[in-house]
C-alpha cells in the first residue's frame, strides 16, 4: 500500500492544485462557470482513480486528519496544528488508517473524497507524516 502511495504523489498534487485554483476562483469572485469547470476537473481526477488508489488517498487523508492535534480558535477561523509525536512507522500508519476503509466500495471512497472540503489540508499533512 505504501508503494502505491508513492506512485500516487502526482495525482495527489494535482488534486491539491485544483483545489487551490477553486479556492482562488471563489475568493476572487470569478464567474460561477469557471468555478464549476474547475470542480468538474477535480471530480474527473478523483473518479479516474481505481478503488485501490482511492483507498490509498483516503487513508493518507485519514492519517493527516488523525495523527496531528488541532486547536481551534473560536474567536477567529484559525486552526493551530499541534505536532504530536508519531510513534508508528509509515507502513503501520497506512495499515491502521485503512483498516475500516477496506470494506468500502469504489463509489463510497470516491464520494468521501469528492464531497469533503479539507482534502488538500489532510493530504498535505498525511503526506508529510508518511514522508511521501
Amino acid at each position: 500500500m505504501y508503494s502505491l502511495a508513492k506512485e500516487l504523489a502526482g495525482t495527489m498534487k494535482a488534486i491539491m492544485q485544483i483545489e487551490t485554483e477553486i479556492a482562488e476562483a471563489t475568493n476572487n469572485h470569478y464567474d460561477e462557470e469557471v468555478v464549476r469547470d474547475l470542480e468538474r476537473i477535480r471530480t474527473d481526477l478523483i473518479r479516474a482513480c481505481t478503488r485501490d488508489e482511492l483507498l490509498v488517498i483516503k487513508t493518507i487523508m485519514n492519517v493527516g486528519q488523525s495523527e496531528r492535534g488541532y486547536r481551534h480558535h473560536f474567536d477567529s477561523y484559525d486552526v493551530e496544528i499541534i505536532n504530536l509525536p508519531i510513534e508508528l512507522n509509515e507502513h503501520e500508519l497506512m495499515q491502521k488508517y485503512s483498516y475500516y476503509l477496506i470494506h468500502k466500495t469504489e463509489r463510497e471512497l470516491g464520494d468521501s473524497i469528492e464531497y469533503y472540503t479539507a482534502v488538500s489540508e489532510q493530504l498535505k499533512e498525511g503526506r508529510e507524516i508518511l514522508k511521501l
